[in-house]
């Protein structure tokens, strides 16, 4: 059987590349002939506002002002960093996409037994992202497939509301009448959906659950130890939470490494590969995120870890829906920061790591279920 996968493949972004590489392996052991597929990308219907986002940047720092926090790094120092993301940049179009079957040539409307659209934000059409806008082809039109599914797709902070608000959602529930089968990540995905089909949604955990990395990540040597994990989004980091950070680090005599992206007010950052990103996750004795992925990624590896969870709407970037979800899915609720002077507690309380791993284990196998019964076909 001849399976396209259409997703994030070719955003650079950790998560996007490791929740495709898991998905393609998993279908490719069910004996499928596996090839990623790209979308007409289209306007966006919401648009950033750069001086309301600078505007309100500036009033926090006002607020933070008086707290004791961390000077915030000069250019000269945020330029290495730069650097190294630059690199990681170039690398991983030359050597990371190759390993999903990419070229720089894009891959539209192929032939296909099966068209997987998922895993990731493919739903997420109201955000100012001019990589992807509101891009129909994410919901399976002019797709040229013997049938379409989907594996966990997600709106992110993508709301009913807000489809009905752009006159959209009419539109989005015609693409999803045509879909052979429908999986969601959450529930905000799986309400939306619910209410444009009577179709079963089934509810499915991110690729980066089913699949182990085993091959990939336990020949990387991480050359540190007594490390702490900060896997947040560049600059996201605000001055409070830095402190924070650096105040649990040096009183439990941890060094602090940030990945994914530089941050304002911390050094350590590494310019790593998405394996080598697992691999440090692995071997790190705390976790600070405020991402989907680096959720994802330490409740895999069973870390001591907390999430800062941000709030958003249409063109303010929110992941509170999904990591909310998230959360809930695995009884982790407690791992998220309300308030960031709790983040020492959060990080220091224990939780069931063999009742997690044993949720995974059920997902990883409904999710499979589900996969194999339209490879099968």
């Amino acid at each position: 059987m001849k399976v396209g996968i259409m997703s994030m493949q070719r955003v650079v972004n950790y998560g996007s590349f490791l929740q495709a590489y898991s998905l393609k392996k998993n279908i490719e052991a069910m004996g499928a002939d596996v090839e990623f597929v790209d979308y007409q990308i289209e306007k966006p219907l919401v648009y950033g506002d750069d001086k309301k986002q600078s505007k309100l940047m500036e009033l926090i720092s006002k607020i933070y002002e008086k707290v004791v926090s961390p000077v915030k790094l000069s250019h000269e120092q945020m330029q290495p960093y730069w650097d190294g993301y630059e690199r990681v940049d170039r690398e991983y179009y030359e050597k990371m996409l190759p390993m999903l079957g990419m070229t720089k040539e894009k891959n539209y409307r192929p032939e296909l037994d099966l068209l997987v659209i998922g895993s990731d934000e493919v739903f997420n059409c109201l955000q100012p992202n001019p990589n992807v806008g509101y891009s129909r082809e994410l919901f399976g039109a002019n797709q040229n497939a013997a049938k379409i599914i989907t594996y966990a797709a997600s709106f992110g902070n993508t709301t009913e509301e807000g489809l009905r608000k752009y006159e959209i959602y009419d539109e989005i529930r015609e693409y999803i009448s045509h879909f052979s089968g429908i999986s969601a990540r959450d529930k905000n995905s799986l309400k939306i959906l619910s209410g444009m089909t009577e179709k079963v949604i089934i509810k499915n955990v991110d690729p980066v659950f089913l699949y182990d990395y085993e091959k990939e990540v336990n020949v990387i040597d991480v050359p540190i130890n007594d490390y702490l994990v900060v896997y947040a989004y560049a600059k996201r980091i605000s001055k409070k939470e830095a402190a924070a950070i650096i105040k649990f680090a040096k009183k439990h005599n941890k060094q602090i490494v940030c990945l994914c992206a530089p941050q304002e007010y911390l050094t350590g950052y590494l310019a790593l590969n998405p394996f080598e990103v697992l691999a440090y996750i692995k071997n790190a004795d705390y976790v600070v995120t405020d991402t989907f992925h680096g959720t994802v990624f330490s409740i895999k590896y069973n870390k001591a870890f907390a999430t800062f969870v941000r709030g958003g709407y249409e063109a303010s970037y929110g992941n509170n829906e999904k990591l909310c979800d998230l959360l809930e899915t695995f009884g982790l609720e407690k791992r998220s920061v309300g308030n960031v002077k709790d983040l020492e507690q959060i990080l220091l309380s224990k939780y069931d790591f063999e009742q997690v791993n044993q949720i995974i284990s059920s997902e990883k196998k409904k999710a499979v279920e589900y996969l194999n019964r339209f490879v099968e076909e």
